[in-house]
C-alpha cells in the first residue's frame, strides 16, 4: 500500500492479481444393462378425443425413443450422481416399430348366374387374398384351398322361361339293297334348341343346353316304319290320358290311333287300335310337395330368408303354380330375425404412469407401466398387441451406506487374559446396490448421513472374556433344538415335548480336565 517506494508500484515484482488453473473435474459415462422397450409418443393431444372410442384408431407403431441407464463415474473410480454424466441419466436412442399390414383381399367378382335353371338356388361372388395379414395386422377371413372367400345369396329361376324347341322329324329313310322296295324299318332324326321364352312370347337366340331341363330332353333321332304296298297303314299314336291327382293304386292311362289304309289281303290284319298300362308314381303319375331352400345374412341384427319350391315326388322341381293348383299349403316359416356375429377389434386401456422406481439407488431399479386389454378381438377385427407391459432402466443413482467392520479380537487391558473389550469400526462407502458383483468404496461420512451413524455408534464396543491358563470356558449357549416327542409305531406316550440347548466347554490345561464339566445342557418343555 505504500506509495512512497516506486518499486512497490511494479506490478511485476509486486503483482497485485494472481491466477491459477481451476480443479476440472472429470468424469465417465458407462452404459449399463439392456435397451428399453420403444416406446412411442403418447397419441393423446390437445383437443383429441380421449377414451375408448379413441384407442380404435391408434396404430402402435411409427419412430419412438428407447433408453439404456448409464453410470457415472469419477476420478476415483466411485459412482456418482448421474446428472453430471447427462441430463437425464439414460442414453436415449430413436428407433422404429414396424406399422401393422392387414389382410387385402381383392374386390367382389360380379354375382354368378343362378345355380337352378327351375326353382330356388344360389348365385355366388368371390374375393381372392391379394396380401396376407403381417405384424399383427387385420387377420384374413376363413379362406378355402385356392384362398377365396365367397358369398352366396339365393335367387330363383322361373321353370318356364327355358324350353326345348323341337324341329319336324326328317323323311324316314330306308337303306334299300338293290332295287326292292323302298319300305319297312328305316330311321329319321330331327334339331333340338334350348330356346328363352320372352314376355312377349316371342323366343331368344339359341342358349347352352345346359340351361334347360336334361332328364325331358327330345331324343334327335327314332326308328320309323314306311309300310308297304300291301301293308295296313296305320296314324300315330295319339297322346297318353291322364292319371288320376293321387295316383291311385290300381289306375291306368291309354292311348289310341286309327286305320289310314287297310291291308290288300284279308287274310293280313291290322295291329292294335288301343294301349292300356298301369299308373306307376314317378314315372306315369307324380305327387307335389313344398320345400325350402336357401337362407342369408351378413351381419349384426338382421333376418333370413328361405325360397319355396314346389317338388314333384321323384325330386324334379316345377313351377309354384303346380303346387298352388293342388290346393297344398305352405306351413313353413320363410323369414326370420336372426344375429350374425360381426368383426370386433381389440380394444385397450390408456398406458398407466410409469410406476415409482423399484430401486432408490444402484443399477437394479427398473420402472414399469402397464394398459388392460377391455375388449378382446373377435372374427377379422384388428387383434390385441402381444405387450401390455412396459420396463424402463431407472437412473443409477449411487448407493451411500454405512459399513461395520468385523469384530476385532478380545483385548484386556495390562493384563493378559479376564474382561476385556472388543471393537469394530464404521466407514461410509458407496457402491451400485448388487453386492458382491460390485464392491464397496469408501467416501466422505457426510454422504451417509448422521442420523444412522448415531444409532450405530452405541454398538461399536462390546464387552468379552480371554480365559486364563486353568479356568474353564464356557462357550455361549446354542439355540433351541426343534421340539422332540417320543413316539412308538405312530402313537405318542407324552403330551408336552422336550426341547434342549447346550454349551461346550472349553478346557485350557489339560491337568485341569477333570475339574471341568463335559458338556453343560438345559432343556425346557414345548408343544
Amino acid at each position: 500500500r505504500s506509495k512512497k517506494k516506486e518499486h512497490c508500484l511494479d506490478k511485476d515484482l509486486y503483482p497485485l492479481e494472481d491466477r491459477e488453473t481451476c480443479p476440472c473435474d472429470e468424469f465417465l459415462s458407462q452404459p449399463f444393462g439392456n435397451w428399453s422397450a420403444c416406446i412411442l409418443p403418447d397419441p393423446s393431444a390437445p383437443g383429441s378425443l380421449q377414451g375408448w372410442m379413441s384407442q380404435r384408431e391408434v396404430k402402435e407403431c411409427g419412430h419412438g425413443l428407447r433408453y439404456k441407464a448409464v453410470a457415472c463415474i469419477n476420478q476415483q473410480g466411485h459412482l456418482v450422481n448421474p446428472s453430471l454424466c447427462t441430463d437425464s441419466g439414460y442414453m436415449v436412442e430413436v428407433c422404429h416399430i414396424p406399422c401393422p399390414l392387414d389382410c387385402k383381399l381383392s374386390d367382389w367378382s360380379a354375382w354368378s348366374s343362378c345355380s337352378a335353371s327351375c326353382g330356388s338356388g344360389l348365385k355366388i361372388r368371390s374375393k381372392w387374398l391379394r396380401e396376407k395379414a403381417f405384424n399383427g395386422g387385420r387377420p384374413c377371413p376363413k379362406l378355402d384351398l385356392k384362398n377365396q372367400v365367397y358369398e352366396a345369396v339365393p335367387c330363383r329361376s322361373d321353370c318356364g322361361q327355358y324350353e326345348w324347341r323341337i324341329e319336324p322329324w326328317s323323311i324316314c329313310t330306308i337303306n334299300t339293297v338293290d332295287d326292292l322296295p323302298a319300305c319297312g324299318e328305316g330311321v329319321q332324326s330331327r334339331k333340338i334348341r334350348c330356346v328363352r321364352q320372352t314376355a312377349a312370347s316371342g323366343e331368344n337366340s339359341t342358349l347352352e343346353d345346359s340351361l334347360c331341363d336334361q332328364e325331358v330332353t327330345p331324343p334327335t333321332a327314332q326308328v320309323c316304319f314306311l309300310a308297304c304296298p300291301n301293308d295296313c297303314v296305320m296314324a300315330p299314336w295319339g297322346p297318353w290320358t291322364n292319371c288320376p291327382v293321387q295316383c291311385d293304386k290300381g289306375a291306368a292311362r291309354n292311348r289310341s290311333r286309327h286305320v289310314l289304309r287297310l291291308p290288300a289281303s284279308e287274310s293280313s290284319a291290322c295291329p292294335e287300335l288301343v294301349q292300356t298300362e298301369p299308373c306307376l308314381l314317378n314315372s306315369s303319375c307324380f305327387s307335389y310337395d313344398y320345400r325350402v331352400s336357401g337362407e342369408n345374412a351378413i351381419c349384426g341384427q338382421g333376418f333370413r330368408l328361405r325360397l319355396l319350391d314346389c317338388i314333384r315326388s321323384d325330386g324334379k322341381i316345377v313351377e309354384l303354380k303346380k303346387c298352388e293348383q293342388l290346393g297344398l299349403i305352405n306351413k313353413s316359416r320363410l323369414m326370420e330375425s336372426c344375429v350374425v356375429d360381426c368383426p370386433v377389434s381389440c380394444l385397450l386401456s390408456e398406458w398407466s404412469p410409469w410406476a415409482e422406481c423399484s430401486h432408490t439407488c444402484g443399477n437394479q431399479g427398473q420402472s414399469v407401466r402397464t394398459r388392460r386389454i377391455l375388449q378382446k378381438a373377435h372374427e377379422e377385427g384388428w387383434p390385441c398387441p402381444n405387450q401390455v407391459t412396459q420396463t424402463q432402466p431407472c437412473p443409477i443413482r449411487p448407493c451411500y451406506t454405512w459399513l461395520l467392520s468385523d469384530w476385532s479380537t478380545c483385548t484386556v487391558e495390562d493384563a493378559e487374559c479376564g474382561e476385556g473389550l472388543r471393537k469394530r469400526s464404521l466407514s461410509c462407502v458407496v457402491h451400485r446396490g448388487s453386492w458382491p458383483e460390485s464392491p464397496p468404496q469408501p467416501v466422505d461420512q457426510e454422504l451417509c448421513g448422521d442420523e444412522l451413524r448415531q444409532r450405530i455408534q452405541q454398538e461399536m464396543d462390546q464387552p468379552c472374556f480371554v480365559p486364563c491358563p486353568g479356568d474353564c470356558h464356557l462357550t455361549v449357549w446354542s439355540s433351541w433344538s426343534s421340539c422332540q416327542l417320543t413316539c412308538l409305531k405312530g402313537r405318542s406316550f407324552e403330551t408336552t415335548g422336550r426341547q434342549a440347548r447346550s454349551r461346550a466347554v472349553i478346557i485350557q490345561v489339560m491337568e485341569n480336565q477333570g475339574s471341568c464339566p463335559l458338556q453343560v445342557f438345559e432343556t425346557q418343555p414345548c408343544k
